[in-house]
């Protein structure tokens, strides 16, 4: 990952202008040095302090990306870079997330030694891809959520091993669901298929100081305090969400969502109780020269501007919601921005160049088109029916349910980014994106990295081995565990 991010030289991905919002977290202020451009074209690495009180709670983005800059802090200051703080430092504290993450992944596969590595390639052909690489070095907060996804699967996948094994599983898995619900706003709905999954999932108690506690319902207390836990990262991230930003998405949607699919944009303003002369807004973003709340009237409809009124309307007019389907499955499909330079002015590539170093995941994510997301949505109902058929091999058991998970966080992103921003899809549909490409990768784990494991469950030695002996072995189709 080193090599994939740095050499020739470092790639990531340019503000286009949410940098401000998440770096006043650490009351950082970008430096621009000569020959380069603020927003959009180049890649702006060095951060200095802003000036004492620039940065405020109302305009500060509240994200889990302010932890992983705290850590990467001081590998800027170890490796040199100028500044008060260096973008490439998340590089390289990415690529020994990815280091850990990739140990404990190999860690759950059996099997033969050849088939592993194999899968192992495949991960990182997803994982390193342009659509999902240049995150890491750049001043979003999309790498927050995508560490966390990666820490879900390595954790989750460790749900059919032995005790301690799920345990640590759980753990990680708490934690890296935890990371990504709080990385954005956007990401509160992954909050449904990480509960999910938890539903399934049963982790003795034993060696643990609460090992004393017995019953049917012990096993479900741990992923009870994990679903807990994810919930209340899901309202904490609502309840922190920048007071700014509440109007601008569903205005948005509206505007250049709904009024901007519609082959009758008067009848459509009218529907959702505009003014006729707000139709001239059709297709204009917040950020516009010419965007509606800019309009003396907006005011009088600020109330028009809700999801409620949106799903009436699209449930109503289903040809519009379908035209809005099909547009964010183009934007799905192009797995990656084609708007946000990648390079550094100083490397002397050309203003807004995209770097394409590793790409296969992306290339077939294009190659597939409006085909990928029925295609993942029927591989989750494959992986439904083929984890309910699973019966004596908990390890296979556990990849499958956290493939399906993954295509749940498809699935909810997808709704999320689609139906309610309407703008910049490819990069909202980043985790969803990034999830396809994982699930693809953990089917083809399932299907050959987990022979029975008998010497494995005949001989843990977590210390459970005599209560395994005494209480049945639930099966498989309703339970991990």
């Amino acid at each position: 990952m080193v090599v994939r991010l740095f050499i020739p030289g470092p790639i990531g991905m340019a503000d286009n202008g949410d940098g401000p919002s998440r770096m006043c977290g650490l009351n950082l202020i970008v430096h621009i040095p000569k020959g380069s451009i603020r927003w959009f074209k180049f890649l702006n690495p060095r951060y200095d302090y802003g000036p004492h009180g620039a940065c405020t709670s109302a305009n500060t983005y509240t994200s889990s990306e302010q932890l992983l800059m705290h850590i990467a802090k001081p590998l800027g200051h170890l490796w040199g870079y100028p500044g008060a703080f260096d973008l490439r430092a998340l590089g390289l504290l990415f690529c020994v997330i990815v280091a850990f993450v990739f140990m404990v992944f190999a860690a759950a596969l059996r099997g033969h030694l050849i088939v592993r590595l194999l899968i192992c390639v495949a991960l990182f052909v997803v994982v390193g891809d342009t659509a999902f690489a240049g995150y890491s070095i750049s001043p979003y907060s999309e790498l927050a959520g995508l560490v966390g996804i990666l820490f879900v699967t390595a954790g989750a996948m460790h749900f059919g091993g032995s005790t301690r094994a799920k345990q640590g599983g759980l753990l990680l898995f708490t934690a890296g669901a935890v990371l990504a619900i709080t990385s954005k706003t956007q990401a509160v709905t992954l909050v449904v298929p990480f509960a999910a999954l938890l539903l399934l999932v049963r982790v003795p108690l034993s060696g643990l100081p609460l090992s004393r506690l017995r019953g049917r319902f012990a096993p479900r207390l741990l992923p009870a305090v994990a679903v807990l836990l994810i919930g209340v990262s899901g309202v904490f991230t609502m309840q922190t969400q920048m007071k700014a930003f509440e109007p601008i998405n569903r205005t948005e949607m509206i505007f250049d969502g709904v009024l901007g699919h519609s082959s009758d944009p008067s009848q459509t303003a009218k529907d959702l109780g505009l003014p006729q002369h707000f139709v001239q807004y059709k297709g204009y973003d917040w950020w516009a020269a010419h965007a509606p709340e800019k309009d003396p009237q907006f005011s009088e409809i600020a109330n028009k501007m809700t999801y409620g009124n949106i799903a009436g309307y699209l449930v109503e007019h289903p040809g519009v919601a379908t035209s809005i389907t099909l547009g964010g499955m183009d934007a799905f499909a192009a797995a990656h921005p084609d708007y946000l330079g990648s390079y550094p002015a100083t490397t002397g590539h050309p203003a807004g160049t995209l770097e394409s170093r590793l790409a296969l995941y992306s290339d077939f994510s294009r190659a597939s088109g409006r085909a990928l997301i029925p295609g993942l949505l029927a591989l989750g109902v494959f992986g439904f029916f083929w984890y309910r058929r699973l019966r004596d091999n908990p390890r296979r058991a556990a990849f499958v349910a956290v493939m399906v998970c993954m295509i749940g966080v498809v699935v909810a992103q997808f709704a999320s980014a689609v139906y309610g921003e309407a703008i910049e899809d490819t990069k909202h549909l980043v985790y969803g994106v990034f999830a396809g490409g994982l699930a693809i990768v953990l089917t083809a784990a399932a299907a050959f990295c987990c022979p029975p494991d008998t010497e494995e469950r005949s001989g843990e030695r977590s210390g459970d081995r005599h209560a395994r002996h005494k209480a049945p072995v639930p099966r498989v189709a309703d339970t991990i565990g």
